[in-house]
């Protein structure tokens, strides 16, 4: 008989954040899988300047713990099982043995570079977190503890990492840069989030394949990148970027929803 709990033994609290996420990572599809694959930098600012004497301290440790929110999550929904974003023997696995955003809290931990402690906040290095995510506390890492390279990671010791290698021809390396520099759209980035595992999921990604060109296309906001596949090799090559909008879409008098379309002119100007 499966055993039936009351409301009465479910614990609830209340948290306040102590502090906020500033990041150029600010969309949920340009999330890194972890810190470790982030690029750029990120700093904490605190919400309140008594947290700057909480801080003191954490100067000479390299890294901390965050323990934040997922407070991007469009639904509070969710399942016991859930989908991985790499390959491994089953689809599905059970929620508390994966990352997944979607949980019965939605609470995220990250281990993440710490560069300079300052009264304002705690400038880090690599982070996974989005600009604007909510921190719930800071831990200082100490390897003593907190590493076990030894130890088994279950499921996830037979995926292989990196599965997909990501090379990127001079012109859409340049194409990206220039887009980064007009926005702040960091698409390698997100390249490397989309791509590096089951890359032409299509319940996964925004992807046309083009028959014509024979390479595919991974949307991403108002901008397209065109890759192809080396399938023996396990590699993708990213050919070019180039804008979403269509030469009517970027008349002069035409509505600018996500108000970018000047940042496309002057891209077709550069790129053609």
């Amino acid at each position: 008989m499966a055993q039936e709990f009351s409301a009465d033994h479910i614990r609830q609290f209340t948290f306040q954040s102590i502090g906020n996420i500033e990041s150029d990572h600010r969309y949920q599809y340009e999330a890194p899988r972890q810190a470790v694959f982030a690029s750029g930098a990120a700093f904490l600012r605190w919400n309140d300047p008594v947290y700057a004497s909480c801080a003191g301290d954490l100067t000479g440790f390299d890294r901390i713990w965050l323990i934040w929110v997922f407070d991007r999550n469009k639904t509070a929904r969710w399942r016991s099982k859930v989908r991985v974003p790499v390959p491994a023997e089953h689809d599905r696995y059970s929620v508390f043995a994966t990352r997944s955003p979607h949980r019965p809290n939605p609470i995220g931990i990250s281990a993440v570079e710490l560069q300079a402690v300052t009264p304002e906040g705690l400038q880090l290095g690599a982070c996974d977190l989005l600009d604007g995510t909510a921190v719930l506390d800071v831990k200082p890492y100490i390897p003593q503890v907190d590493s076990f390279p030894a130890a088994r990671a279950g499921w996830r010791d037979s995926v292989e990492e990196a599965a997909w290698q990501l090379h990127w021809s001079e012109k859409a390396l340049r194409q990206a840069g220039f887009i980064f520099q007009g926005c702040g759209l960091d698409l390698k980035n997100f390249c490397h989030v989309q791509l590096s595992f089951r890359p032409v999921d299509t319940s996964r990604k925004r992807l046309v394949f083009n028959e014509e060109l024979q390479q595919w296309q991974l949307h991403c906001r108002t901008w397209k990148i065109f890759f192809v596949l080396n399938e023996p090799e396990r590699r993708i090559c990213i050919d070019c970027i180039a804008s979403n909008y269509s030469s009517e879409d970027l008349l002069p008098d035409s509505p600018d929803k996500y108000l970018d379309k000047e940042l496309h002119r002057q891209f077709l100007r550069c790129f053609g």
